[in-house]
């Protein structure tokens, strides 16, 4: 009796604790969310009013389109005004006025700036809270997920609402694809804009809509914001990154204060310098070796996370392109170039600041010692360097490849003998191959499939067209290929037609014009 007294009694505790671990794990810590509190705020224009999230503390928000004006008519409200929270229990007090930095209507997402106060005047040298930005790609159907916004219920004081991802759908809310991520949240109108978070606390999404069905059944719907970064990575400065398992931009200042957000906490804040820098599958880090064979300027571009959570991608510099691997270990930044031995491998410490400076180290074999054979100067996402201390300068600043993602709209012009057309590239999802695609209408209304990708073995960016369905034997495919060169927002190319076998051979490739895309702001 005693020893089943006392298999009893363990097995309660056992099942306490298990329960306790999943309800830590369907929750944010008090301090985290603190920190969304801070970086959520209201927006109204004219009549309408929507939720949005600093992601810069700079003055950034992102947001839906509709918060911002009419998707039907393609207009903005002439004037934004930007409320943040200075007490939980208060509507949000309007402090600032933003302007419009990029917008789609097509995804429904925008992205404004705080530039003046209420009363008009330019504010400058902000320092407001901001909340970095996460993987939706890596969300799958059950996580849990967090949102906050100005839903309307009970007044518009912030409401927090939890629930999990209840699966994904393509543009048109029926189809297949992950253009949207459906969940089970509470959610209202005023939540329109507002942020989606993950269990990390960062922003995976940004809720925008809420379809009702039959039997009263009602869906809630978000953008990923993988959708985003199209609209983010060209545009925006600062983006704040994430240190120890936690979001943090520290610079030692007190975010309530700055915002006029006194909610009770210290949500320190920065300029872009938080540690370690942020990274996203798509992101094109721009590389300066100075170290005997490895010697160049890198452009390695990550495309997700391996099975121990590390980035992986390729590294190429002219025609050589080896595997990448970026990971954290001990709070020190490592970035292998190459998958077999020899490896390099460049190690940034803890450091702030745009430009990363680190050294880099040789491993000739699996169990040889590390030997120090030069430096590395690295440019997250292609930013302009402050002061890099490679001779490389014009190189790390020609950010090739430029990165590639979607959401993305470039606008294509081509050339030639009895050809002058031009259309725009709407890249809406992601090959077999994990590279961004869409379609292109030209001016004639002929619509192709569009490819945009780079390149493994030709170091080139290939915009790849075809009307073909797959079925036939041969398929005629139009290209433009653009070759390495400095990336300001517009490539130039030639433009290329030619065909595939059965066996995806390529066969009379010629050169018929050229090409000019520009990457649409």
């Amino acid at each position: 009796m005693n020893q089943f007294v006392r298999l009893v009694t363990r097995f309660l505790a056992i099942s306490a604790v298990l329960g306790l671990m999943a309800a830590q794990a369907q929750t944010l810590p008090r301090e985290v969310r603190e920190r969304i509190i801070a970086a959520t705020v209201i927006i109204v224009a004219g009549d309408s009013l929507g939720s949005g999230t600093l992601i810069s503390p700079q003055g950034f928000i992102l947001t839906n389109y509709h918060v911002i004006g009419d998707i039907a008519t393609r207009k903005v409200a002439p004037r934004l005004l930007v409320g943040t929270i200075r007490f939980v229990d208060q509507p949000p007090e309007l402090r600032y006025l933003a302007e419009v930095v990029v917008a789609d209507p097509n995804l429904d997402l925008a992205v404004i700036r705080i530039t003046r106060n209420s009363s008009g005047q330019p504010v400058s040298g902000l320092s407001l809270p901001a909340m970095p930005i996460g993987d939706s790609n890596q969300l799958t159907i059950g996580d849990p997920i967090f949102v906050f916004g100005f839903q309307g219920t009970g007044g518009y004081t912030l409401t927090f609402s939890r629930g999990a991802v209840g699966g994904f759908t393509g543009e048109d809310k029926e189809s297949g694809g992950k253009q949207w991520i459906k969940h089970d949240a509470q959610t209202g109108p005023g939540n329109s804009g507002g942020g989606v978070y993950n269990q990390d606390g960062e922003l995976v999404g940004v809720h925008s809509a809420g379809v009702s069905g039959a039997n009263n059944s009602r869906t809630a719907f978000m953008r990923p914001v993988s959708l985003a970064w199209g609209l983010v990575g060209p545009n925006v400065a600062g983006l704040v990154g994430r240190a120890g398992g936690a979001t943090t931009a520290n610079t030692g200042t007190n975010a309530a204060t700055n915002a006029g957000t006194n909610t009770g906490m210290n949500a320190a804040v920065n300029a872009g310098t938080a540690w370690p820098p942020t990274v996203a599958a798509g992101q094109t880090w721009q590389v300066a070796v100075q170290g005997g064979q490895w010697t160049g300027n890198w452009s390695v571009a990550f495309s997700g996370k391996d099975g121990d959570g590390d980035w992986v991608g390729t590294a190429s510099t002219g025609g050589r392109r080896v595997e990448a691997v970026l990971f954290q270990r001990d709070n020190i930044l490592r970035l292998n170039l190459g998958g077999d031995y020899p490896i390099a491998r460049c190690r940034f410490d803890p450091q702030n600041g745009a430009t990363l400076e680190g050294k880099l180290f040789l491993f000739r074999s699996a169990n040889a010692d590390s030997e120090e054979i030069g430096t590395c100067t690295a440019v997250p996402r292609g930013a302009a360097a402050s002061n890099p201390a490679s001779s490389n300068t014009a190189a790390v600043n020609a950010a090739w490849p430029p990165r590639l993602a979607v959401g993305q709209r470039w606008q294509l012009s081509v050339k030639g003998d009895n050809l002058n057309d031009g259309g725009t590239v709407a890249l809406t999802a992601l090959d077999s191959d994990g590279d961004p695609k869409g379609s292109i209408t030209f001016g004639n209304n002929y619509q192709m499939t569009a490819f945009f990708y780079f390149g493994k073995s030709s170091g080139a960016v290939l915009l790849d067209l075809t009307e073909a369905s797959g079925q036939n034997s041969f398929v005629q495919w139009l290209r433009c290929r653009f070759d390495n060169q400095a990336f300001s927002g517009t490539l130039q190319g030639k433009f290329q037609s030619f065909s595939t076998d059965k066996d995806n051979n390529i066969k009379d490739l010629k050169d018929i014009g050229t090409c000019t895309v520009t990457l649409g702001r």
